[in-house]
């Protein structure tokens, strides 16, 4: 017995279903692979080395946020300025970055990572960061002239060896 309730026509059905498998590809692909929503200032936690690297924006005041995107560049463009920057490269842009170093905090070797993670002061491996001088990239200015700086953004890490002898 007919309800009297009709069917909607193939094309309205086939357009639906295109429009849904549409807006769930992109979202795959941006989930997968778009790269793009890390900007200069902030915070980073990377896994891995080299080409293997993963990169996840993350808020700077935890121990996991051991780097800070200083610059976000085209491939097109030049590469990091000169320092100790660590390059990482998706498929549209270059990231420099930089520790994300604290002062007063202590940080030890992640050779697996390739950066820094936050240690006990009492290890001999590890530094501790005694200033951080915002706007400008001088190490001199550092007691004993002990400091890393980087041009962009200029600041510059006042570095100590709390368990050196």
């Amino acid at each position: 017995m007919p309800t009297g309730r009709k069917r909607p026509p193939m094309w309205v059905i086939v357009l639906v279903v295109a429009v849904v498998l549409a807006g769930a590809g992109f979202g795959g692909y941006q989930l997968l692979f778009a790269k793009g929503t890390a900007a200069a200032g902030e915070c980073a936690a990377v896994e891995g080395a080299d080409d293997a690297s993963k990169l996840s924006v993350v808020g700077c005041g935890g121990d996991t946020a051991t780097f800070k995107i200083a610059s976000k560049k085209e491939l097109s463009e030049s590469g990091c300025p000169d320092g100790a920057y660590r390059e990482l490269r998706d498929a549209k842009n270059l990231l420099c970055l930089m520790p994300n170093f604290v002062e007063g905090k202590c940080y030890a070797a992640d050779d697996k990572n390739q950066a820094f993670r936050v240690a006990a002061c009492d290890d001999p491996e590890t530094i501790k960061i005694g200033k951080v001088i915002e706007g400008s990239d001088e190490p001199e200015q550092c007691p004993g002239g002990n400091g890393i700086g980087y041009p962009e953004p200029p600041i510059a890490f006042c570095i100590d060896t709390p368990g050196a002898s």
